[in-house]
């Protein structure tokens, strides 16, 4: 499957995305108690992706699950840190990293679980991942056991990082 990453690595790159997303309004004040409700939600959709994995057959619903379960879990520890809502997934990943919310260590490890596809965040593979499962008729099926399982274990550590941070 081909997948197409396209998040900056570099300081200098990742402030510059950043800004342009302040720009375009992507991040919204929110009361940073609300944190819990989007942390409650992640965990629900890791239940939800853990499940549709057992199922055995449905690997694109596996991995539409887990990534909303990232996007919620990564959007609580920006609201939990910042106060702050991204309505824009790309935006989100960035603002983790550009606020150093992800730690290095955190972030290397994510890099290293699919190092062979990419060298840059894996939050980002989980988006271009959704995006085929759910809207691709012709890439859907390609999505395999591997690259799922690949997502529910993303998914699993940045719910246990957000839980801890």
């Amino acid at each position: 499957m081909d997948i197409d990453i396209k998040l900056p690595n570099k300081k200098e790159s990742i402030d510059k995305f950043y800004n342009n997303c302040e720009k375009r309004k992507k991040f919204i004040s929110v009361d940073k108690d609300s944190y819990k409700k989007h942390l409650k939600k992640a965990k629900h959709d890791l239940y939800r992706a853990i499940k549709e994995s057992e199922d055995g057959n449905a690997w694109d619903w596996t991995v539409i699950k887990a990534y909303y379960a990232i996007h919620h879990a990564t959007n609580s520890l920006l609201i939990k840190k910042m106060g702050v809502f991204c309505k824009d997934h790309l935006c989100l990943i960035i603002a983790l990293k550009h606020h150093e919310l992800i730690k290095d260590e955190l972030f290397k490890e994510l890099t290293s679980l699919h190092e062979s596809i990419s060298d840059v965040l894996g939050l980002d593979l989980t988006f271009q991942l959704r995006k085929i499962s759910q809207y691709d008729v012709n890439e859907w099926e390609n999505i395999t056991e591997k690259e799922a399982l690949l997502i529910i274990s993303i998914a699993k550590k940045i719910i246990v990082f957000v839980e801890n941070a």
